[in-house]
């Protein structure tokens, strides 16, 4: 194998232990209930994720209007502010065993490759983290217009590393479908666990796809599976 591609949230940050900005609150904050809010967000998932909603204030001004309900622009920008400083802070403090493991991914001759399925302000804080120097390539979603378990997701990614895609790993939690389409895309799924261990309600898939519930087992079975050329 070539390279390792990886998922983004709850792969190599998490949300979990820190202050999270939660459905619950912001539906609170725009005065509707989580029912309303998870339903129209539902409906407009996609878009968000493609980038055809590019900016958070549009995302919540569409709820409210299909729900018929005015707000003021204070407000949503100050819920905007409140989610986009959340977000920032899940990339301040990065697990040391994450980092160590991309710098002996690197040391061993893979290329790195990242596929996030998110929304312009979750990655307001990727840059500036000790994570980016270690990547070849990133693809967001909202930056690209495709969505997680598409193929040519993946496919671009692979493009983009000038790599086979049935040369590369994916590694990732498996929301989204994930595991499944880098499937499709004749990549080599690998379930990351370490964060998701204690919290997932439902840990599908656990026989398809190898599960690594330690980032140093991951960390120990890729160096063994790499091909020079």
């Amino acid at each position: 194998m070539k390279a390792v591609i990886f998922d983004l949230f709850e792969t190599l940050i998490t949300e979990w232990g820190k202050h999270k900005y939660t459905n619950k609150e912001v539906a609170t904050d725009l005065g509707i209930s989580l029912h309303e809010f998870r339903a129209e967000s539902a409906k407009l998932q996609k878009k968000r994720y493609s980038g055809e909603i590019s900016e958070t204030v549009q995302f919540y001004k569409m709820i409210l209007e299909q729900l018929c309900i005015e707000r003021d622009e204070h407000l949503l920008h100050t819920i905007v502010a409140k989610r986009e400083k959340c977000k920032r802070d899940c990339f301040k403090i990065i697990v040391p065993e994450i980092l160590d493991m991309l710098n002996v991914l690197k040391t061993n001759g893979f290329l790195i490759g990242m596929i996030s399925n998110c929304s312009t302000e979750e990655i307001l804080g990727l840059k500036d983290s000790a994570l980016y120097s270690y990547f070849d390539t990133i693809v967001l979603s909202c930056d690209v217009g495709l969505v997680k378990p598409d193929v040519k997701i993946y496919e671009h990614c692979a493009s983009l590393l000038q790599v086979e895609s049935s040369n590369c790993f994916f590694v990732g939690d498996g929301g989204s479908d994930e595991l499944n389409g880098a499937k499709n895309a004749r990549m080599t799924p690998l379930k990351a666990l370490w964060f998701t261990k204690y919290f997932a309600k439902d840990l599908d898939l656990p026989d398809k796809y190898p599960l690594f519930v330690d980032i140093k087992d991951l960390k120990s079975f890729l160096c063994k599976q790499r091909i020079f050329w």
